[in-house]
C-alpha cells in the first residue's frame, strides 16, 4: 500500500501544485485566461473552464484547483449585483467544480484515482500505462465532456444579464497589479515544464511518471534555485489523502488475494444476468453502475480504493484484459463525482460559499453523468479500439 508508487506520485503532485499556488504563477494564468476570453458573463464561465484545462496539467490536485479559481469567482459574481438567488453565480460555481473534476478523467496527474487505477492495473497483471497513453485514452472523451458539462450548465442556469458591470476592468486591474513574471515564477515554470517533457517522453526514456514527478519536485527545494521549503510542503500535501490512498490500496490487496473481491464480482455477475456477455455490455452496465455509486461516497479516492478490485476481479471472471474494465472505471470515479454537493472536497468548498443549495448539484449532474456514460460507451466502441486500448 504505502510501497506503491501512485501514493509517492500523489506527493509529487502536491508539492508541484503548492508552487504553483505560492509563486502565484497558477494565479496569473488564470487571469491572463480570462482577460483574453473577455468579461461577459458567458465568456467570465467559458474562461473559468479554460482555466480548468489549463490548470489540470500544472496544478495536480483538484483541490488545489479550486483553492486557486474560488477567491477569482467569488470577486467577480460580487460585481455582479442580484437581489436573492444568483442564476449566474451558481452557473459560476458549477462550471468551476465540474468542469474540475471531468477534465481530470483525462490526465494522469490531474486527480488523484488516476494513478491509484494503474496501481491496481498494474498488481492484477495489466500494463503499466504511460502518462502519454492515459492522455491518448483519457483526454479526448474528457475534453468533450468538459464542454458539454459547460455548455448544460449555461441552458440550465442562464444568466440574468450579459454583461458583468465592471468586469472587464476587474481583470485586468488584478493582471497589472500582479505585474511581470517574477524569478519565483520562472523558476516554478521552468520545473513544470521539465516534468511535463520527462512525463510526455517516458515511453521512450523508461522514466516512470513517479520518478520524474519526485526528482522534479525535489529541485524546489535546492539552495538558491528553489521556491519551497519544508513548511510549504507540509501544508500543502494533504495527508489524509495519502493515508487514504496508501490504506485503501492495501485494503484493495487484501480483496483481491483473499478472493473477498472475486466472490463479489461473481456475485454481482449473478444478480445482473452477465454471464456470458460479451466485454462491450459489462463494461457498459458497469459505468453507469460506478457512476451512480457516487452517491455513496465522500471522496473519489476511497471509492477508487473500495471499487476497483472488484473491477478487476470482473474483469478476470469474464476473461478480460484488467485495462479494459478498469481503466474506464477509473476515469468515471475520478471524473464524475457530480451528484451531490458532499461527493468531494472541491463541491463542499463551493456549496460552502453559501450561494448554491443541495439541489443545484444533482439539476445538473444527474444529465451530465448519463451523458458521460454515453461518450465513454461511444468511445469504448470506436475511438478505444481504434487506438489500440483493446
Amino acid at each position: 500500500g504505502f510501497s506503491s508508487s501512485s501514493v509517492y506520485l500523489i506527493v509529487g503532485a502536491f508539492l508541484l501544485a503548492t508552487a504553483m499556488v505560492k509563486t502565484k504563477l497558477a494565479e496569473r494564468i488564470t487571469y491572463k485566461i480570462l482577460s483574453t476570453i473577455g468579461g461577459s458573463a458567458r465568456n467570465i464561465t467559458l474562461g473559468v473552464m479554460m482555466a480548468n484545462i489549463c490548470l489540470a496539467f500544472l496544478v495536480p490536485s483538484s483541490t488545489a484547483r479550486t483553492a486557486i479559481l474560488l477567491p477569482v469567482c467569488i470577486s467577480i459574481i460580487e460585481l455582479f449585483k442580484t437581489e436573492g438567488r444568483s442564476k449566474f453565480a451558481i452557473n459560476l460555481l458549477l462550471t468551476l467544480a465540474f468542469t474540475n473534476a471531468t477534465i481530470g478523467a483525462g490526465i494522469l496527474t490531474a486527480t488523484v484515482p488516476n494513478p491509484v487505477t494503474i496501481d491496481f492495473i498494474v498488481k492484477a497483471g495489466g500494463p503499466l500505462i504511460s502518462y502519454t497513453d492515459w492522455l491518448l485514452y483519457g483526454f479526448p472523451p474528457a475534453l468533450l465532456m468538459t464542454f458539454i458539462t459547460w455548455g448544460f450548465i449555461q441552458w440550465v442556469y442562464k444568466p440574468e444579464h450579459k454583461e458583468i458591470p465592471g468586469g472587464t476592468e476587474f481583470i485586468q486591474n488584478k493582471l497589472s497589479s500582479m505585474g511581470s513574471m517574477s524569478s519565483q515564477e520562472w523558476r516554478a515554470l521552468s520545473v513544470f515544464v521539465l516534468v511535463v517533457i520527462l512525463w510526455a517522453t517516458g515511453k521512450w526514456t523508461k522514466i516512470d511518471p513517479t520518478t520524474a514527478c519526485l526528482a522534479a519536485s525535489g529541485l524546489f527545494f535546492l539552495p538558491k534555485f528553489g521556491v519551497l521549503d519544508w513548511n510549504d510542503a507540509n501544508k500543502g500535501i494533504s495527508w489524509q489523502i495519502i493515508l487514504i490512498a496508501g490504506g485503501g490500496i492495501s485494503l484493495g490487496d487484501i480483496l483481491m488475494k483473499t478472493g473477498a473481491a472475486k466472490w463479489l464480482a461473481v456475485s454481482i455477475f449473478k444478480a445482473l444476468g452477465l454471464a456470458g456477455s460479451s466485454m462491450l455490455v459489462i463494461l457498459i452496465v458497469l459505468m453507469f453502475i460506478i457512476q451512480y455509486m457516487h452517491l455513496l461516497f465522500v471522496g473519489t479516492t476511497a471509492m477508487a480504493t473500495a471499487f476497483l478490485p472488484i473491477v478487476l476481479a470482473m474483469a478476470q471472471t469474464a476473461n478480460i484484459p484488467p485495462m479494459v474494465l478498469a481503466l474506464p472505471a477509473g476515469m468515471i470515479i475520478g471524473g464524475y463525482p457530480l451528484l451531490m454537493f458532499y461527493n468531494t472536497l472541491p463541491n463542499i468548498l463551493i456549496y460552502g460559499t453559501g450561494r448554491m443549495r443541495v439541489e443545484d448539484f444533482p439539476k445538473v449532474g444527474v444529465v451530465v453523468c448519463a451523458i458521460g456514460c454515453v461518450v465513454y460507451a461511444a468511445c469504448a466502441m470506436t475511438y478505444w479500439q481504434w487506438v489500440g486500448m483493446f
